[in-house]
């Protein structure tokens, strides 16, 4: 079960890159109209709807695109640091191995 701590990181997490898939999507509307671009690839649509889809996709697309790689950055991260404290601890464990032959040897 996730702990209060672990939620707040969630929504910590989830919020800003909600903040950073709105101002990305704003960026990239005020370059591109979805209007033109129907009108380009000829498709039939209710303008104002349309619109709104449009808006509405690409926002949920972005702001996929940052939670996918927000989490994967976190998840190699963690394997990363796993497998440097496995590695640690194979030193440990062989530097032990060598100090108890020598002593053994004395």
């Amino acid at each position: 079960m996730l702990s209060l701590l672990k939620c707040k990181c969630l929504l910590g997490y989830l919020w800003t890159s909600a903040i950073t898939a709105g101002l990305l999507s704003i960026i990239f509307f005020t370059f591109v109209d979805p209007m033109s671009v129907a009108t380009l690839l000829r498709l039939e649509s209710d303008s104002a709807l349309f619109e709104v889809q449009v808006y509405a996709s690409v926002f949920v697309f972005i702001w996929f695109t940052l939670n996918a790689s927000t989490y994967l950055s976190h998840y190699f991260g963690q394997l990363l640091k796993t497998l440097e404290q496995e590695e640690k601890q194979q030193q440990e464990r062989e530097s032990k191995a060598v100090s108890s032959t020598h002593i053994e040897v004395s």
